[in-house]
């Protein structure tokens, strides 16, 4: 019993006495940063010279010891990674030696895994920020369509309402202007409001200033189209006065 206990005494022992730090950022990025599999387990093998061994610039047939792979393959995954830069060699002044050595340097990696974790953490955080703003906005929507009817809004008014918000994606702009023609138009119910928004769904239109060109453009064709219903009107007048006057 004393003998498996001692055993088990040494194999902790053994365990805890050279332990190795991998960055929990290293793991969940180092696809991202174009790592292979083969090149992480390349950074960890030399994470572990640095950590537990306490050597700084371990050759590839020192890596290639622990490792399925021999020492050229291990050279050349180490030159990948330092063309990808998240690697470096740098000069290091060893004070127990007295001289200078490489090293490889671990801050190119570093300081693209900080990057990555903040521009993920900012993503969020503006998405946060985004979802916040449009929910203040639909929430004044609410309040802006209860304003101009001129009473709360039905359990069926206010599902219509979410949906073109949510499942048509309409812009909160948007509807605004719908329901602003439709109070200028003198007709301010859902199903008129309904039909300006589908009318601009059918043309793509996603903002105010595309609604107005469509307008525009609209009112143009219109103009166009009335312009030689007078003209020929004109030109008729014209041979009925030569009919009447053939002499001149």
């Amino acid at each position: 019993m004393a003998s498996n206990d001692g055993y088990q005494a040494l194999a902790t022992a053994m365990l805890e006495a050279g332990s190795l730090v991998i960055p929990d950022l290293l793991v969940k990025f180092y696809a991202r940063l174009g790592l292979t599999e083969t090149e992480m387990m390349v950074l960890i093998h030399l994470l572990h010279w640095r950590q537990v061994e306490q050597e700084r610039f371990p050759t590839p047939e020192k890596i290639s010891q622990y490792m399925s792979l021999d020492s050229e393959e291990v050279k050349n995954l180490i030159a990948s990674i330092i063309e990808k830069k998240l690697l470096a060699v740098e000069p290091y002044y060893h004070p127990s030696l007295g001289r200078w050595q490489n090293t490889f340097s671990f801050t190119p990696l570093w300081t693209k895994l900080i990057q990555l974790a903040l521009g993920d953490y900012h993503t969020v955080t503006e998405v946060k920020k985004e979802t916040a703003a449009t929910a203040a906005r639909q929430g004044e929507l609410y309040r802006t369509f209860e304003k101009e009817f001129g009473r709360p809004l039905s359990p069926l008014e206010s599902e219509q309402l979410k949906a073109w918000c949510q499942d048509d994606q309409m812009p909160v702009e948007l509807l605004q202007e719908a329901l602003r023609r439709a109070v200028l138009r003198g007709i301010v119910n859902f199903r008129y409001i309904d039909s300006i928004l589908r009318d601009w769904q059918r043309h793509n239109i996603r903002t105010v200033a595309e609604a107005m060109a469509y307008d525009e453009k609209v009112k143009t064709k219109k103009t166009r189209s009335t312009r030689p219903a007078s003209s020929s009107t004109r030109k008729d007048k014209y041979r009925d006065l030569y009919r009447l006057n053939p002499e001149g």
